[in-house]
């Protein structure tokens, strides 16, 4: 699949708990990713937990989306010809997703092994061309809006935050002039990134958009911000 979804695969007797291991090979036909889970007391699994695994509308990501607690990894800087990063995150409906950032074009294909657990993503070369990617830090990730985009309505924010009390600030300007400002909280902590999704209602213009948090001891800013157009 190089759109959409790609697998849905049920588990129901799984004691993969938490996502132990990711690892991946390259070469110039074939990227493979592989994720190793553990049990609650730390032992190999058997058995992989029910996972889905989806293009992200509109933005150049494959997400696996996995049934599990916790996990050992947090974010990986990858640098393949097809994957950028990877961020491992806190849902907000429970369980944790992967998130691999395209670098390219990219086709996808998945498959599970039993005794020890583990899901594996197969990936090559695709045709299909994505937008602009999404902004990050080392404390803010931003989906959507995309830099550079025209919108109209109101406007759905989506990403995750590694920030203090999972709080996320999200402000608009249009030149020095505050002109919308809102606040909502993502679903993980410090320990992981976790997912944030709300809606904010914005003027139209040339808008500069920051999403992110004030820092604890000076009050500044520490996050992303990009432009928009809005209708």
């Amino acid at each position: 699949m190089e759109d959409g979804f790609i697998a849905a695969i049920d588990q129901t007797q799984s004691d993969g708990r938490v996502i132990g291991h990711i690892s991946w090979t390259a070469d110039s036909a074939c990227e493979t990713f592989t994720f190793s889970f553990v049990t609650s007391e730390g032992a190999p699994a058997t058995t992989p937990p029910t996972l889905t695994v989806t293009y992200v509308e509109l933005t150049p990501v494959i997400r696996v989306a996995f049934d599990t607690d916790e996990t050992v990894v947090t974010d990986q800087l990858v640098e393949t010809a097809l994957i950028d990063r990877l961020y491992v995150v806190k849902a907000l409906d429970g369980g944790m997703f992967v998130d691999l950032h395209l670098a390219g074009p990219t086709q996808a294909r998945v498959r599970i092994e039993k005794s020890p657990a583990k899901v594996t993503l197969d990936l090559q070369p695709g045709i299909v061309e994505y937008p602009t990617a999404p902004a990050y830090s080392d404390l803010a990730v931003l989906l959507t809006p995309l830099d550079g985009e025209t919108v109209g309505g109101p406007l759905s924010f989506s990403g995750y935050t590694r920030t203090f009390e999972s709080n996320v600030l999200i402000i608009a300007t249009a030149g020095d002039e505050v002109v919308a400002e809102a606040f909502t909280t993502a679903a993980g902590g410090l320990e992981t990134w976790g997912e944030f999704q709300t809606d904010v209602v914005l003027s139209p213009g040339d808008l500069s958009l920051f999403v992110g948090d004030e820092n604890a001891e000076d009050g500044g800013l520490e996050g992303v911000t990009i432009n928009l157009m809005v209708r």
